[in-house]
This record gives C-alpha cells, sequence and structure tokens, in this order.
C-alpha cells in the first residue's frame, strides 16, 4: 500500500522491506542506527542519502503532485515506473555508466540505488571550471548504445512495438511538449525573464516565421518519431562524474521518441556553458569546444559501428544483394546527416527555452551581474535562432556559429 516517507517512516518501511534491510544492516542492528537526510533539490521527486555502518545509497520516492509546485499540481507516480524500468533497460546496455539499482518498488514508487558519493553533478563541476578527460567518451557511449540497442535497428519488430508502448510517458512528455516547445515562444504566466533582458529582442525572435516553423518542426519530429528509448532529459545535471567515471540518471522522462532529442538537450548545455565563460577563460573555452565537437563525432561513429555490425546479422535492411554493403554505409550515413539535424534543431529548442522558459541553467542563471547575464542570454537566443534556421552539414560549422555570436 501506498503512503509517502519522510525520514521516521524511510526507518519503518526498511524494517518491513528484507531486501533493504539486509543490504544496510546486520541480523539484529536496529534502523535507528541509520543516518538519514533528503537531498533531493529536483522538480519532481523526494530524495534521500541513506547511511549505514554497511553501505550508503540513495533511496527515492515520486509523490503524486509536482515536488515543485506542492500538492495544488497533481502529476501521476507512474513516472517512477518509468524511471525504474528505464534505468535496468540503460543498466543493461551500459553497464559502467548507470548506477547499480539494489531495490525497486513500482506499489510504493521507490528505487533504492547506488549512492554516487564520489561524483559530483556535471553541471556544477563545469562551473567551477573543472576538466574531465573521459567525459566525451563516455557519453557519447551512452548515447550512442542506449538510442541504437532499443531501435529497430536492433531489437524485433514485436519487441520494438511492446517497448514503445510500455514506455508511453504521457504526463512527462506533455510537460516536455510545453515547457520546450509551447510556452517559451508565447506570453504565458510560466515563463521566467531576466528583467534585464531586451523583451523587444525576444519577441522578434519568437515573431520570426521560420524560427516558430523550425520549433514546432521539433514539437511534431517530438510528439510522432519513436525512433530509441529516449533518457528524455539528459543536461548537464543529470550526469554524475569523477575524473574516471561517468553515470547517468534521472531518467524519469524516458520515452520512445526522436533519437537527436537526447544528443541536441546534452549538445545545448554545453554551448550555454560555452557562453556563460568569460572572454580570458581561454584554457576552458577550448575545452568546452572540443566537448561539443567530440561528443558528436565519438556518438555518430560510434553509432554508425553499431549499424554497420549489427545490421549484418540480423539484415532488418535486407542489404544482402549485389552492392549491397555499399549501400548500407551510405544509407547510414544519410541516417546519421539527418540525426545531426535533428540534434541541432532540438539544441536550439533547449537554448530557447532555458532562456526564456521556466526552467533555467545555473551557468548562466545564477551570473549576479543582470546586464552581463543578459548579454550572454541575447547571444543564446540568436545562436539559437541561427542554428535552426540553418541547414547546418557539420558540427564545425555549428562551432563557427557559436564563435561568431560570442564574438558580437
Amino acid at each position: 500500500m501506498y503512503k509517502i516517507l519522510n525520514s521516521d517512516l524511510i526507518k519503518n518501511y526498511i524494517d518491513e522491506t528484507p531486501q533493504i534491510r539486509s543490504l544496510l544492516l546486520d541480523t539484529n542492528e536496529s534502523t535507528d542506527t541509520l543516518d538519514i537526510s533528503e537531498i533531493g533539490d529536483g522538480n519532481l521527486n523526494f530524495v534521500y542519502i541513506v547511511k549505514s555502518s554497511k553501505k550508503s545509497v540513495i533511496l527515492k520516492q515520486a509523490v503524486p503532485y509536482l515536488r515543485c509546485v506542492g500538492e495544488e499540481h497533481p502529476l501521476s507516480r507512474i513516472r517512477m515506473t518509468f524511471e525504474i524500468e528505464a534505468l535496468k533497460t540503460e543498466k543493461n546496455i551500459c553497464p559502467t555508466l548507470v548506477p547499480e539499482i539494489f531495490y525497486s518498488s513500482h506499489e510504493m514508487s521507490v528505487v533504492v540505488m547506488q549512492n554516487l558519493d564520489n561524483h559530483k553533478i556535471l553541471r556544477g563541476e563545469m562551473i567551477n571550471r573543472v576538466l574531465f578527460p573521459h567525459l566525451s567518451e563516455h557519453i557519447s557511449t551512452f548515447l550512442a548504445d542506449t538510442l541504437f540497442f532499443t531501435s529497430d535497428f536492433y531489437l524485433t519488430s514485436e519487441q520494438k512495438k511492446e517497448n514503445v508502448k510500455k514506455f508511453t510517458n504521457i504526463e512527462l512528455c506533455n510537460i516536455t511538449e510545453d515547457f520546450i516547445f509551447t510556452h517559451p515562444y508565447e506570453d504565458n504566466d510560466t515563463n521566467e525573464y531576466n528583467p534585464k533582458l531586451d523583451m523587444l529582442h525576444v519577441k522578434k525572435i519568437r515573431e520570426d516565421k521560420d524560427v516558430k516553423a523550425g520549433i514546432l518542426n521539433m514539437k511534431y519530429k517530438f510528439m510522432t518519431n519513436a525512433q530509441a528509448l529516449l533518457h528524455g532529459d539528459l543536461h548537464s545535471g543529470s550526469v554524475m562524474l569523477n575524473k574516471d567515471e561517468t553515470y547517468v540518471i534521472d531518467p524519469e522522462f524516458a520515452f520512445y521518441g526522436p533519437i537527436g532529442f537526447d544528443v541536441g538537450i546534452y549538445l545545448a548545455n554545453l554551448i550555454m556553458s560555452y557562453f556563460s565563460l568569460d572572454k580570458d577563460e581561454t584554457q576552458y573555452r577550448v575545452y568546452v569546444k572540443s566537448m561539443i565537437k567530440d561528443t558528436w563525432e565519438m556518438f555518430a561513429s560510434k553509432f554508425k559501428a553499431n549499424m554497420l555490425k549489427h545490421e549484418k546479422k540480423k539484415k532488418s535492411l535486407q542489404f544482402d544483394y549485389p552492392n549491397g554493403l555499399n549501400d548500407l554505409e551510405y544509407f547510414a550515413d544519410k541516417f546519421i546527416a539527418d540525426i545531426f539535424q535533428d540534434s541541432i534543431d532540438f539544441a536550439s529548442c533547449e537554448m530557447f527555452r532555458r532562456t526564456v522558459g521556466l526552467a533555467k541553467v545555473a551557468d548562466i542563471a545564477d551570473i549576479a551581474d543582470l546586464d552581463k547575464r543578459a548579454k550572454i542570454e541575447a547571444k543564446v537566443l540568436d545562436c539559437a535562432s541561427t542554428l535552426i534556421k540553418s541547414n547546418i552539414n557539420s558540427i564545425n560549422k555549428v562551432l563557427e556559429i557559436i564563435e561568431q555570436t560570442n564574438a558580437k
């Protein structure tokens, strides 16, 4: 029977759940010895660290409302079911890049998982200008493998269609459709602005018919193009890491959608980080640019390698005819080029909404000088506008547009 947990009730819940109790406590040890603290600062769920002399774990629970607003904004707990199932799927595909799950309960909307206490959130580390030598390698692997191995390129038709049904995440997809593809482009009460941002500048971009057509095109693709199982919210706050290890967390928005969405959201957060840097931060500017370039190029290479390797086994595209292998590679290149354009356009949507929509990125929003922040935000908007209106065929061209915009 479902009940909302707090620090005291968690102790009772652990006592009543042998799988968690044996993980944390010796046979006769009391739950009173547990150290429990709430750490969640997200919008949706409650998150606790539970420590014992044996182990430290994360306990996460979904409540039947939006955590950041309260009970006046109901939200189904089924989002935790999607997160649990997505974590299990991603863990199976990328075992070194996803936290270990020790226990889960759909009835209680609870997951107990590895506490990444030797890791930090990527966004905060980038704000602190920390360099990570393996990050692009790790994230590109996560993207290439989770998106390939949940797609029609690898799964049977029956498996894929069953997965689409399993991950029909209606409520959280509606949130994405509203807050990324709709509200930022209209006069909506949920939008929040830097008071120093020139609203005439925002209005000009909003009234640009090519920008709006681009946004609507990506919204339509998001709603209709069920290519692979997406993380659904892969920004720099969904990555925890240290110098050697990288973990992707919080896939509660998981659903079957366009491959370029996950790639684009991640790239957009790197691009916004770049714009937040001062001009004299030369080393870190070079590093962030290399992350943008390397993430895309490694992803594209790994995804193509997966396509060629597994199509030879599966033959779902029936390439076994004269010149079939060459035609398959030609198709793979064209397919990945389409993913690239989608990724850049989805990145633009993310950049728009993180500037004038409800949710912000701390890289920019935490800049105390509002005039300085407004100049950066204007560049983000201009860059997003240029990207979504352009037919771009290379990551180098994207970097060129970023640099030209930043020089203004």
